[in-house]
């Protein structure tokens, strides 16, 4: 081997040292840590939940397999637990699903969401899943939500969307404008981007600038490709509150809101709390000693933290490295990331 032309030794701190130095914050010791993101994948090929769409699908590895992908884990309540629901009642009907939350890369609030979702749809794709289903951290799934979209075997498929609270009532969240439910599938020229299911051949035509801009920019990238957006009106979703649209904000009111969320998105615990009223004894899902809810109890994967994460793994420090922060800044703690 050739001598290097610089000897540098790489010193990772400890934790105690990182404290001192001021960075206690962000030893990601909980699964609620602003720093945490889930990532948890299973392994199948999903032939038998096929049905007799079998009979005009190509070859597919793992068929129906779906990778739900957050924009970001800062959930407003009740969200985690609706997903997670969601999650484990899909796996009940037989079908693949793996969850990818999205590390937010904003430096301002929202800025980077179609960064977010164009790397999701390339990691869904490169990944080798069937489907990729992406969903804002705002929507409150049913538990049969992904279910029933996929029984549609369309390429591009939205929920129809029930804005609990919106700063401009009425404002339309599509086009040609949807006034209830129950009208079964409709087609649109487009529509709010916050809950969606894609086939990710979609995928292969759309280019990374596809999901930059709003809604009806992206549902012309889609159309320029012969793809249009379905809305399926009998499957309805709540979403808390309405978009942003800070184009109708004045600057000092725009400003008051982006310091409360840039502020929250780097000290508040992530929600991931259970249902309400849950009970161990009755009730299907898994609470660990952090209060953290999960659908199933082998879901309790958050030591991987991600594609990026560089702590601890299996309750062990990786060989190769020491503790300390790991992805933003973020690291474990002893015993998986744990106190």
């Amino acid at each position: 081997m050739a001598k290097p032309s610089k000897d540098v030794r790489v010193t990772i701190p400890t934790n105690e040292e990182y404290r001192r130095l001021g960075l206690g914050r962000h030893i990601v010791d909980r699964p609620s840590h602003p720093s945490l993101y889930v990532s948890s994948w299973p392994v199948t090929n999903g032939l038998y939940t096929m049905g007799d769409k079998f009979r005009y699908r190509h070859p597919h590895l793992n068929y129906n397999s779906v990778m739900v992908t957050t924009i970001g884990n800062h959930y407003d309540e009740g969200v985690w637990w609706r997903l997670q629901n969601m999650l484990r009642y899909t796996e009940e009907q037989g079908i693949l699903v793996a969850l990818e939350e999205l590390d937010d890369m904003s430096m301002m609030p929202t800025d980077a969401i179609g960064i977010m979702r164009g790397a999701a749809s390339k990691l869904a794709l490169d990944a080798g899943f069937d489907w990729c289903f992406m969903v804002d951290t705002d929507v409150l799934l049913e538990e049969d939500t992904l279910v029933r979209l996929l029984k549609h075997d369309r390429a591009v498929v939205f929920p129809f969307l029930n804005i609990l609270k919106d700063a401009a009532p009425g404002a339309p969240i599509s086009s040609p404008r949807l006034m209830r439910s129950g009208m079964g599938l409709q087609p649109v020229r487009w529509a709010a981007m916050s809950c969606m299911l894609f086939s990710t051949k979609v995928f292969n035509c759309l280019d990374h600038y596809a999901w930059h801009g709003h809604d009806a920019h992206f549902s012309q990238s889609l159309d320029h490709y012969g793809h249009r957006i379905h809305v399926d009106t009998d499957t309805v979703v709540d979403v808390t509150k309405g978009p942003a649209r800070h184009s109708m904000k004045d600057f000092d009111a725009l400003m008051v809101d982006m310091k409360r969320a840039h502020d929250g998105f780097l000290h508040d615990d992530r929600d991931r709390r259970p249902p309400p009223n849950w009970d161990s004894a009755f009730d299907k899902g898994y609470v660990d000693e952090h209060g953290v809810y999960w659908g199933l109890e082998q879901w309790r994967r958050f030591d991987m933290g991600g594609p990026l994460y560089f702590g601890q793994m299996n309750g062990k420090a990786q060989e190769t490295q020491s503790e300390g922060p790991g992805r933003n800044g973020g690291g474990g703690d002893e015993h998986n990331g744990e106190p």
